[in-house]
């Protein structure tokens, strides 16, 4: 009978030392995103915007705006992404706030066929990962047509600790649009 008691007494204490599992807690959410407005700038510093636009964020329902990016053979271009939520007034600038949390946010760039543009970010957030709200590219030297698929990935802070790694895997994802790319 002693054995069990003190056995029972051993359990007990063990289970009542075994220290809780934390809960794992994001430190921040996503944003609304309405406007998504990409800005190609060629080498004679010709800009040409190209927009996606749904202004009741419903991804049931059409979007305002689903323009075609349209890029010349063989170039060399700038990209600047502007972010909108234009679901309140004054519309508000996501972008400023992708700058500000740049080590939580990253863009991902997927062209199909990848021969069509190559496109790389070179803006870097402090952790030197990049961010890809500016990128540079260059366009393939004959025409074509095909797919340029842009994703936003929010990739926040969990318990303190940094999950962005500089790839898409991770976190959840604000933006994924699949715009009709030409070389022509």
């Amino acid at each position: 009978m002693m054995k069990k008691v003190f056995s029972l007494l051993v359990f007990s204490l063990l289970f009542l030392q075994c220290k809780k599992q934390e809960d794992v807690h994001p430190t921040d959410d996503n944003e609304l995103i309405t406007t998504v407005q990409l800005v190609f700038t060629d080498a004679n510093n010709q800009s040409t915007t190209f927009t996606f636009q749904d202004k009741d964020g419903d991804p049931k329902t059409a979007p305002e705006k689903f323009e075609k990016i349209t890029l010349n053979k063989n170039a060399d271009y700038t990209l600047a992404i502007k972010i909108l939520n234009e679901s309140v007034s004054p519309a508000d600038d996501i972008t400023k706030e992708i700058e500000a949390e740049s080590d939580s946010h990253l863009f991902v760039y997927k062209v199909n066929p990848t021969t069509l543009l190559n496109i790389l970010p070179t803006d870097l957030d402090k952790n030197g990962k990049p961010i890809g709200l500016k990128a540079k590219g260059k366009t393939q030297f004959v025409a074509g047509t095909g797919k340029f698929r842009l994703i936003l990935k929010h990739q926040p802070p969990v318990n303190g600790k940094n999950t962005k790694t500089g790839d898409e895997d991770g976190g959840s994802t604000d933006v994924d649009l699949e715009f009709d790319l030409i070389v022509k």
